[in-house]
């Protein structure tokens, strides 16, 4: 059975791009065509006017970068070695990260804010810390696309904005092309430049979000009564209407 239906979109670079949609939409399953870890029944998947089909991983490392939802390794890594293995596609074959490549990977985790934990085993890490370590492994590709899965999914809610955060100041500076999967509507709504929908498989609106994320579509989208309020500072909310089914 098909799990998504006549998916068509285009994202810029230098652009953050919100994927929302319900739990079972298709974004993961999305994320992982775009990757080229499924292969899709049919239609094509572009990176730099480049066709994901015809290529091989190691071209496809050097395109798109992912963090993926789940982090565990079957191995005893340190997050050094986590974060340098993002630089694979830049080595020979048998070979070790050069001197250069370490200090850069510091370098990286040291602006993520993670350089206290290059030293200790990844599996020890709380899933918070793994995700902003896989962010750094991610930046550390330093490829023109990055895909983030639901990378808020384990951060306290400090941590939420200063990821989102760095991925807004890397976008701009870098000039990549982020897609970032988001469960927290106002995450994209303060941190996205557009939107895509997706509704039981099925991109029902894309475009920019300030002009998507209105009280309409998010209640198409989710299926219940939301509301887009304006705060005091003058920045935008998004609150359920009835949160608990009272009258």
């Amino acid at each position: 059975m098909p799990v998504l239906h006549d998916i068509s979109l285009e994202i810029g670079s230098g652009r953050i791009c919100a994927l929302i949609g319900r739990n079972g939409s298709g974004k993961t399953t999305l994320m992982r065509c775009i990757n080229g870890i499924l292969k899709p029944a049919k239609g094509s998947i572009s990176v730099s006017g480049r066709g994901i089909r015809q290529m091989k991983r190691d071209e496809i490392a050097r395109l798109i970068s992912l963090v993926p939802q789940g982090n565990y390794s079957p191995f005893q890594f340190s997050c050094l070695e986590i974060v340098l293995m993002g630089g694979a596609s830049r080595i020979k074959p048998w070979s070790a990260p050069c001197a250069n490549e370490r200090r850069r990977a510091k370098e990286i985790c040291c602006e993520v804010g993670v350089a206290d934990l290059v030293d200790r085993p990844f599996n020890c890490l709380s899933g918070g810390q793994k995700q902003l370590v896989m962010l750094a492994r991610a930046l550390h590709q330093d490829s023109p696309v990055m895909l983030l899965d639901e990378p808020n999914a384990h951060l306290d809610f400090p941590n939420q904005h200063r990821m989102m955060g760095l991925m807004r100041r890397f976008v701009k500076e870098r000039g990549v092309t982020a897609l970032i999967t988001l469960h927290d509507p106002n995450l994209a709504l303060q941190y996205s430049d557009e939107v895509v929908m997706l509704k039981d498989g099925t991109v029902v609106a894309a475009g920019p979000t300030a002009l998507l994320l209105d009280d309409v579509h998010l209640q198409q989208l989710f299926g219940t009564e939301i509301m887009v309020e304006r705060t005091v500072s003058g920045s935008y909310v998004v609150v359920p209407r009835n949160p608990a089914g009272e009258n």
